[in-house]
């Protein structure tokens, strides 16, 4: 077994980097400004390391010492998830999924019935997970997250979803009332972006509707509130074959055109390795991946 430092200077390094403070991370522990200052030190001659740059009072871990704090925090989540499985075997059935804000509402929510009939025995917590983040939180078994994913392969175990189709669509009464014949048509009508930069719109545009410039633009903050907004007839959405499957399914929202563009970014499934162990986690990975078979 390697040798490592004392947990208690450890649990100190956690506590003063989180804080960003000694003082505070001396309240935290019950322990003097001293000691921590003390543990610090010793942690420091230990590792042959600076951990700290100091400002007055305030204090901030050095770029090393902030990949220390972040592979702590996961070990001591991990400890303590032991632990209460220990004190409550059950809890092996909890389980905290994050998920960007639109692919929970226009898909996963709609599917989680039969992710519980399958297995009744695991009570799922979901949580919101922010679009720009590429990694679970600590708390987080598992993430579903949109973009480039994580670059450390061997601590993070992830699993693509097939590439995203963007297209245009809209309810059917605004494209009753006034048709889209054309990609040109697109100039009379108001667009609907669900990013500030209106990225999305621009590479569709480019691709199929040269120069065009409508005047008319709402921005709102995800996927979800747009393809609501589309199907209450305020504009014409991006939608994608992913979130905008079901209204399209339904009658809700119908495509104009055929053509399509690659999404600039991809949603993936992503897991610490070190929690592939938990049972619970893997009935929902084995279960993520036949929801996709379709896509």
């Amino acid at each position: 077994m390697r040798r490592l430092p004392s947990l208690t200077a450890l649990r100190t390094f956690e506590a003063a980097a989180r804080h960003a403070h000694f003082g505070r991370a001396a309240a935290e522990l019950c322990v003097t400004d001293s000691a921590v200052s003390h543990q610090i030190r010793q942690l420091e001659e230990q590792l042959g390391s600076t951990l700290f740059e100091r400002d007055g009072r305030q204090v901030r871990p050095t770029p090393q010492a902030r990949r220390l704090l972040h592979s702590l925090q996961q070990a001591f989540e991990l400890i303590g998830e032991a632990c209460d499985e220990l004190r409550d075997p059950g809890s092996q059935a909890q389980l905290r999924v994050a998920v960007t804000a639109e692919l929970a509402q226009k898909w996963l929510v709609g599917r989680l019935a039969d992710f519980a009939e399958r297995h009744p025995q695991i009570t799922l917590h979901l949580h919101e997970q922010p679009l720009e983040a590429t990694l679970p939180g600590s708390e987080i078994d598992i993430a579903i997250t949109y973009g480039t994913g994580p670059d450390d392969a061997s601590a993070y175990f992830v699993r693509p979803l097939p590439t995203l189709q963007f297209f245009p669509v809209c309810s059917p009464g605004l494209f009753n009332q006034s048709p889209l014949k054309h990609p040109r048509d697109l100039a009379r009508h108001c667009l609907l972006h669900d990013d500030q930069d209106g990225k999305t719109w621009t590479a569709w545009l480019t691709t199929h509707a040269g120069d065009i410039q409508p005047t008319r633009h709402l921005y709102l903050g995800h996927a979800g509130l747009t393809m609501e907004a589309a199907a209450r007839g305020q504009g014409v959405a991006i939608g994608d074959n992913l979130t905008s499957a079901e209204d399209l399914a339904s009658g809700r929202l119908v495509r104009p055109f055929a053509a399509q563009v690659p999404s600039l970014g991809q949603y993936a499934l992503v897991c610490e390795r070190l929690r592939l162990d938990k049972p619970a986690a893997a009935h929902f990975i084995e279960w993520f991946t036949d929801q996709l078979v379709d896509l």
